[in-house]
């Protein structure tokens, strides 16, 4: 999902955002291998966007709420090494989190 080599910001997130409902509706809420270790993909390819910041403490609030076994799951098995621990370490208000994720999937 490297999608940085879109011009405008705001289409960026906006298919960052897309992207991440796809994932919602896609990975089943389960602490299996498959399902992490789709979970994790997704999240190292955030991390690699350098053209925008992505809603990264949006994404990671809503897949905390709504995927809790895969969330907790996924958490487990980064190390505190990892560049993927920050991640987990995120957090907001759920509310606040959907309505910023709604304001790119117009």
């Amino acid at each position: 999902m490297n999608r940085t080599t879109i011009v405008e910001p705001q289409e960026t997130k906006r298919i960052i955002v897309r992207d991440f409902f796809a994932l919602i509706e896609t990975v089943p809420n389960k602490d299996d291998q498959a399902s992490i270790q789709t979970f994790l993909r997704y999240l190292q390819s955030l991390l690699r966007i350098k053209q925008v910041v992505p809603p990264v403490v949006e994404i990671m609030t809503v897949i905390k709420q709504n995927k809790p076994l895969l969330y907790h799951a996924a958490r487990r098995v980064t190390l505190p090494s990892s560049n993927l621990h920050m991640l987990f370490q995120l957090e907001m208000d759920i509310m606040l989190a959907h309505e910023r994720l709604r304001q790119y999937d117009k």
